[in-house]
């Protein structure tokens, strides 16, 4: 006797699989009227008004509307529009949500910017939260080709001018969104990204973050602010060997700063290559070269950061005194075509005051370090011994402004110096 088979009570197993990417309708899904890109015109954060941040909270589990681009949802809502087309809420095990969710993303950066984005990512939201699953620690996962879907994002996103015919809201805009808050191992992916893909412009809108940037608790109570206050323009050149570039940088309370908070970092990217220019105070006795630094005394340091490439480096500082024209270059730069900064010094405008710093090094190739036994190799100028002199210490010097304000630039060429010359006059 043949006995029909009854199924079995309270059966796990969905009757339909989740729906495919391509079988949506991606007109149905709600856009933001606001056509206006976060990251192509505007700091990706800005103290508490980040667009970023979360009307409620940072916290793993998600909010609502985690975007807010001043805008409102166009159609019927999203309740009619469900990635997760399952029977109950214990229909699918956090292995699969987590591995549908990493499908969908891995889809959406090969779209790149689809309208449908916005939609998907609330979806999942709605998805994690309702299984109590972290959906940001599933965004800052190595899971897509070794690599987390915000490096994919920046990777692919094509550059700010290209940017203004897209509508919506920007694909990476919206992932940091649901993704926060960041660990150190995301950031340090992002700032790889950005790296890779040599975007100085991005890589300065994401320093206006805290998370990416943190200003120390010192600098927030002498700034009153948790972004970097600084103001960094890089200009890469045109030349012969195309290794020449120049980036101009404005920090507020400068020497307040230097007094109290004993160091300012400015972090940029130039010539495939992140770079930082430090401004510090030594703690303690050190050697700076050949010669002995006592502790107290004003230094300053270029190095190479992460995984840059090493190099040689033709470099000076140029440090203006405060009523010094920037922008106004002469008719016949001073500088003459001999020197390797020939096609840097036209834009400077530099004058009788006008001092350099040479922060060039023939001798070695500048090395990102790799950790404590390996510091790396960079260049480093005690100002006791510069041209600027012991009287850059003091707050009344002519190169601080009425506005508190240190406005120096750097121009520096890749490669070794080719004759014995001096580079700096």
């Amino acid at each position: 006797m043949i006995i029909d088979k009854q199924p079995l009570p309270e059966d796990p197993t969905p009757v339909d699989p989740p729906p495919s990417y391509d079988s949506y309708d991606r007109h149905s899904i709600p856009t933001v009227q606001d056509s206006k890109h976060v990251l192509g015109n505007q700091p990706i954060a800005s103290g508490s008004t980040s667009p970023l941040q979360s009307p409620t909270s940072l916290s793993p589990r998600l909010p609502k509307t985690p975007i807010s681009a001043g805008g409102t949802n166009k159609g019927k809502g999203r309740a009619g529009v469900n990635w997760f087309r399952f029977n109950s809420a214990e229909t699918r095990t956090a292995r699969e949500v987590r591995n549908t969710v990493l499908g969908l993303m891995k889809d959406l950066i090969q779209e790149h910017n689809t309208p449908a984005a916005a939609g998907i990512l609330q979806s999942c939201a709605d998805a994690c939260a309702s299984r109590d699953i972290s959906l940001s620690s599933i965004l800052q996962e190595k899971a897509i080709e070794n690599h987390t879907p915000l490096y994919w994002a920046i990777v692919k996103r094509p550059p700010d001018e290209r940017q203004d015919g897209v509508d919506g809201v920007d694909l990476l805009t919206a992932l940091i969104s649901y993704a926060t808050p960041l660990t150190q191992q995301t950031i340090a992916e992002v700032r790889l990204a950005c790296l890779v893909t040599s975007d100085q412009a991005l890589f300065q809108r994401l320093r206006l973050s805290p998370e990416f940037a943190p200003v120390s608790k010192v600098d927030q109570m002498l700034l009153g602010a948790t972004i970097p206050p600084e103001e960094i323009e890089l200009e890469e050149l045109l030349g012969d060997d195309g290794g020449a570039f120049a980036v101009n940088f404005v920090i507020p309370q400068f020497h307040k700063r230097m007094l109290v908070s004993k160091e300012i970092g400015l972090e940029f990217i130039a010539r495939s290559r992140l770079w930082k220019l430090l401004f510090f105070v030594t703690t303690e006795p050190r050697t700076i070269g050949s010669k002995e630094v006592n502790a107290g005394s004003w230094c300053i340091s270029l190095s190479l950061l992460e995984i840059s490439p090493p190099t040689y480096l033709q470099a000076r500082l140029l440090v203006l005194e405060a009523d010094e024209p920037t922008t106004t270059a002469p008719s016949n730069p001073t500088t003459p075509t001999s020197s390797p900064f020939w096609s840097v010094a036209g834009r400077t405008a530099p004058t009788s005051t006008t001092k350099f710093i040479d922060l060039s090094s023939n001798q070695e190739q500048l090395e990102p370090g790799t950790g404590r036994r390996n510091p790396g190799r960079s260049v480093m100028v005690c100002l006791d011994d510069s041209v600027i002199g012991p009287n850059f210490q003091y707050g009344n010097n002519s190169y601080i402004g009425a506005d508190e304000k240190l406005r120096v630039r750097l121009e520096a060429r890749l490669g070794r110096k080719a004759t014995t010359d001096c580079i700096i006059c």
